[in-house]
C-alpha cells in the first residue's frame, strides 16, 4: 500500500472519529468523555475511587480530574477523602447525576444501534482491525521508548 494511502486512512479514521463523538453528544446529550465517567460511576453502583474510574477508563488522570471538577460543579458528582485513607479521592454519583445517567441511557442505546446497524460480519472485522491497529499503536509507541532509553543510557554521564 502506497504511503499516501495510508495517510488517506488515518485521515478517515479522525473525520469518522469527529462525527461520531460530535453524533454522540448531539443525540445522547453528553459529550463522550463525560458521559463515560457517568457510566462508569453507574455501574460501579454510584461510586468509586478516582484511580479505579482512571484504570477503568483508561485515561490520564488528569484529564479525568478536569472532567470531575466540571461534573462536581454541574452537581452530578461529589467528591471526599476516603475516611480509612486520605491520599485516596472518592467520587460518587449524586441524585442528579444518577437522574442525568438514566435518562442519558436510552438514548445512548438508540445511537448505537442506529450508528452500528451494520452486518455482524463487518463489524466483527471492523473490531479486529481496529484493535490490529491498537496492539501495533502500543508496539510502536514501546519500540520508540526503549530506544530513546536506550540512546540516553549509551550517552557519557558528565562527572
Amino acid at each position: 500500500m502506497e504511503s499516501q494511502d495510508r495517510i488517506a486512512i488515518v485521515q478517515q479514521f479522525g473525520r469518522t472519529y469527529r462525527a461520531f463523538m460530535a453524533a454522540f453528544e448531539s443525540q445522547v446529550g453528553q459529550p463522550m468523555p463525560r458521559w463515560r465517567i457517568l457510566l462508569a460511576l453507574y455501574e460501579l453502583d454510584g461510586e468509586s475511587s478516582q484511580k479505579r474510574l482512571v484504570e477503568r477508563l483508561k485515561v490520564d488522570p488528569g484529564a479525568l480530574t478536569r472532567q470531575l471538577k466540571l461534573l462536581e460543579s454541574l452537581g452530578w458528582i461529589a467528591r471526599s477523602v476516603d475516611a480509612r485513607d486520605n491520599r485516596i479521592t472518592n467520587v460518587r454519583l449524586t441524585d442528579t447525576g444518577r437522574a442525568v445517567t438514566e435518562e442519558g441511557l436510552p438514548r445512548r442505546n438508540a445511537f448505537l444501534n442506529d450508528t452500528m446497524s451494520l452486518p455482524d460480519d463487518l463489524l466483527t472485522a471492523l473490531s479486529n482491525a481496529l484493535r490490529m491497529v491498537e496492539i501495533r499503536i502500543g508496539e510502536v509507541t514501546a519500540a520508540a521508548a526503549a530506544a530513546t532509553a536506550a540512546a540516553s543510557a549509551a550517552e557519557p554521564r558528565e562527572a
